[in-house]
């Protein structure tokens, strides 16, 4: 079984800060028509693999479906052409028509059954604009296909608004494909809608990212691994509400940041905007997590796209997950009581050993896993508390997406599911002045201590 490290998916039951959504319910309204399956539209080339076996950076992720949220201003394109190109499209990236199963061994595959993705049409009362800035909410939710324990793997839920725009909400397995190679398939997408070739089309064949054999990991992989539990903790049978905020990080305060970051650092030190901005958001959020004084090690677990750390380079048509984590760990004593250079350093330290040893060591240690399963960094919870998960959605193509008809004036994530996660992403206008947002989830308690102090420089 797969090591999950993640749970994206929603229990849409869960309460949720009330606030988010309020504004919203009384004036819009999304009707959903049914569901319908868009299959592939050629016949499978010859030589087309029947299944194409997950690899260890497929297990290594969650078994679940990603959401992300599309919306563009009028004109919109009519949902008859966006159907008819996706299922030409899906002639080439048939993965995502396919199914998740298992081969004779048991290990893990996507069946290219050709069953079909999920494509919905819906009307929305309201206009786009009306969302703005599309705070994480309920109503967001409701432009992504419902998708929690589903067999397919793409869903797709096309909103048109009544002043002419439209939504593209995006249900994807990540086991399929990760961020980078699904913004590469919704490009070939937009491409055949406007009647142009995409630049390439995937292989279907991800024995470049499996374990040796026999797997051989050389390193300690706490990434993967739970830390033990402290016998003096009890775990409290019920948490506050669950709280979900975004946060808007302009170039002015983000170079800021980086500045403050380097202050106490060694001669010709340098971090990276996400170094800095992740360090100062650690700090934050412990306090708001009101940890002080508290005698415990904190994780920040950080996924990062190992394509241009491999040596040699994978292909350019390579199709799915080419992830690799790395775990700062750091106590809160140290956290609190050393400068930003401190944790910036140690963060920059975790990602910078992501090199082709370390990630081939890391899908060795995931094989092995799958082989002799034990109950290592696995979890069903909500609660992250007093560690961090964090994603990085600044590098991938979100704002290029264009069907003929203009880019987005969003794209991102609608919610986000759980204490803990952190998600940083382009603001709309990062093309043009760098500034980013970041979603993140707390319980209201301590998102409340957060919004106080988040964009203080004072540590």
């Amino acid at each position: 079984r797969s090591i999950e490290l993640l749970i994206f998916s929603l229990d849409r039951s869960r309460s949720i800060d009330r606030s988010l959504c309020e504004a919203f319910d009384s004036a819009m309204k999304i009707v959903r028509g049914p569901a319908r399956l868009v299959r592939p539209q050629e016949l499978p080339r010859a030589g087309l693999p029947s299944v194409v076996p997950l690899s260890a950076s497929d297990l290594v992720v969650p078994r679940v479906h990603v959401e992300v949220l599309y919306a563009f201003e009028a004109p919109a394109p009519p949902v008859s052409l966006l159907e008819s190109g996706l299922a030409t499209v899906l002639s080439e990236y048939r993965e995502w028509a396919g199914r998740l199963s298992k081969d004779q061994n048991g290990r893990p595959v996507i069946e290219l059954s050709d069953e079909g993705a999920v494509l919905i049409e819906a009307e929305a009362s309201g206009e786009v604009r009306e969302m703005m800035p599309f705070n994480p909410s309920r109503l967001l939710l409701e432009l992504i296909p419902v998708n929690r324990g589903v067999p397919e793997l793409l869903l797709i839920q096309v909103t048109k608004f009544a002043c002419g725009g439209m939504t593209v909400g995006v249900a994807r397995h990540h086991q399929v494909a990760d961020g980078q190679a699904a913004g590469e398939f919704m490009n070939a997408w937009a491409s055949v809608v406007k009647g142009l070739h995409p630049p390439f089309y995937p292989m279907h064949d991800r024995s470049d990212l499996m374990a040796r054999d026999p797997p051989q990991p050389v390193f300690d992989h706490i990434e993967y691994k739970r830390p033990a539990p402290k016998s003096d903790v009890t775990v409290p049978s019920e948490y506050p509400e669950l709280a979900i905020k975004k946060f808007h990080f302009n170039i002015d305060l983000l170079k800021k940041l980086k500045a403050k970051a380097v202050e106490d650092a060694t001669e010709n030190a340098y971090f990276t905007t996400f170094e800095s901005l992740m360090a100062h958001l650690w700090k934050k959020i412990t306090i708001a997590r009101g940890l002080e004084g508290q005698d415990i090690e904190m994780r920040t677990l950080v996924a990062v796209n190992a394509r241009k750390r491999l040596k040699p380079s994978l292909p350019q048509e390579y199709f799915g997950n080419v992830m690799c984590h790395t775990c700062p760990v750091v106590t809160v004593q140290d956290l609190l009581q050393r400068p930003l250079s401190f944790v910036a350093s140690c963060i920059h330290n975790a990602i910078i050993k992501i090199k082709t040893s370390y990630v081939r060591s890391a899908f060795d240690f995931v094989e092995l896993q799958q082989k002799n399963p034990v109950q290592i960094a696995r979890t069903n919870r909500t609660v992250l508390s007093p560690n961090l998960s964090v994603t990085s959605w600044v590098h991938l193509p979100l704002y290029e997406l264009d069907f003929g008809f203009g880019t987005p004036v969003f794209a991102g994530n609608p919610f986000i599911p759980f204490e803990g996660l952190v998600v940083i992403a382009p603001a709309p206008s990062y093309a043009k002045d760098g500034s980013l947002d970041v979603v993140l989830g707390l319980f209201a308690p301590d998102m409340a201590r957060l919004e106080e102090i988040c964009f203080s420089i004072d540590y």
